[in-house]
């Protein structure tokens, strides 16, 4: 090998490998490039190749087994949940306070207290709780104020 071709498969490692170069050193890359002419060693490396895709297609194929029996069971359970949902009404209250929400846009626990006639604020900011819990209105901190507005 001249030192011309050393020096023109130096510049194309460098080019191809970019950082990876300095960890290997150029001289050493160039050694294992010599190597891969030996047919021997290229059907070795075929082989491992061989050996590591089929290990990879087995996970794969594992991977796949288990999203499709995850999908059957999330497809069967909303089938069987849409067979069994229950409607749920609300008690009047809790609609009252749903309406009081949509038309005040935002309310905290006071503002429900002196509306719906509650002795202290706790009755009412549990009231509100619930709708949050059952997925009516969703709660917002701002500062020290809790407020709770429509989901």
């Amino acid at each position: 090998m001249t030192e011309n071709d050393i020096n023109t498969k130096q510049k194309f490692l460098e080019l191809l490998l970019k950082e990876d170069t300095k960890e290997l050193g150029l001289n050493d890359l160039i050694q294992i490039q010599e190597k891969f002419n030996d047919p021997l060693i290229l059907s070795v490396i075929m082989h491992q190749l061989i050996e590591e895709r089929k290990k990879m297609n087995a996970i794969l194929l594992d991977l796949k087994e288990k999203y499709d029996s995850l999908q059957f069971l999330v497809k069967s359970g909303l089938q069987e949940k849409k067979e069994t949902e229950v409607y749920s009404i609300l008690p009047e209250i809790d609609d009252k306070i749903i309406s009081f929400v949509k038309t005040k846009q935002k309310v905290n626990a006071e503002m429900v207290q002196s509306e719906f006639n509650y002795k202290g604020s706790n009755a009412a900011s549990q009231r509100l709780n619930k709708l949050v819990l059952n997925g009516y209105l969703k709660k917002i901190q701002a500062g020290r104020k809790v407020y709770f507005i429509l989901r």
